[in-house]
C-alpha cells in the first residue's frame, strides 16, 4: 500500500475505517486553546471514509491500517503510495480521489489541468483500466 517514506499523522476513528482508504477530517470546533500546545491530543482530531460524492475535496489522507471506531489511527499524507484506478491513468498524470459513488471510493481519477478536482498528486506508473492499480507520489 504505501512505503516506508510517509508523512503521517494520528487520530481517532469516527467509524471503521479500513486500511487504503481516503479519509476526510470530521473534528469538532474550538478542540484546541491558543498557544496550548499540551491542551492538544492526537484524539481532538477526528476521520471518517470518503464516501460521498463531494467528499473528494474534503480528503486529508490515507488510512495507513484499519481501526475501529473511537480508537487511533495513523493517517497519510504524503510519499509513494499504491492506489487503485477508478479509470485509465496515464504516468505524470495529476490524480485525485475517485468521487464517482461508493464503489470506487477508494480509487483514484485522472484530473485535467482545467478541472477543479481536488489534485492529490500524479501518477509514476500508468493503470490501463478500473481495478488496476499504480504508483502514486502523492501529496496532500
Amino acid at each position: 500500500m504505501v512505503t516506508d517514506d510517509v508523512t503521517t499523522f494520528t487520530a481517532m476513528a469516527q467509524e471503521t475505517i479500513s486500511g487504503g482508504q481516503f479519509v476526510k477530517g470530521v473534528s469538532d470546533n474550538d478542540v484546541v486553546e491558543a498557544g496550548s500546545v499540551a491542551a492538544f491530543a492526537a484524539t481532538d482530531i477526528a476521520v471518517a471514509k470518503m464516501d460521498a460524492a463531494a467528499d473528494d475535496e474534503l480528503v486529508v489522507g490515507m488510512a495507513l491500517e484499519t481501526a475501529t471506531s473511537g480508537n487511533s489511527i495513523t493517517v497519510g499524507t504524503e510519499g509513494l503510495f499504491i492506489v487503485a484506478a477508478q479509470d485509465a491513468v496515464g504516468v505524470g498524470k495529476a490524480i485525485s480521489p475517485s468521487n464517482d459513488d461508493d464503489a470506487f471510493a477508494n480509487s483514484v481519477t485522472v484530473v485535467g489541468d482545467t478541472e477543479e478536482e481536488f489534485k492529490i498528486g500524479k501518477a509514476l506508473t500508468g493503470a490501463s483500466a478500473s481495478g488496476k492499480y499504480l504508483v502514486a507520489l502523492v501529496r496532500i
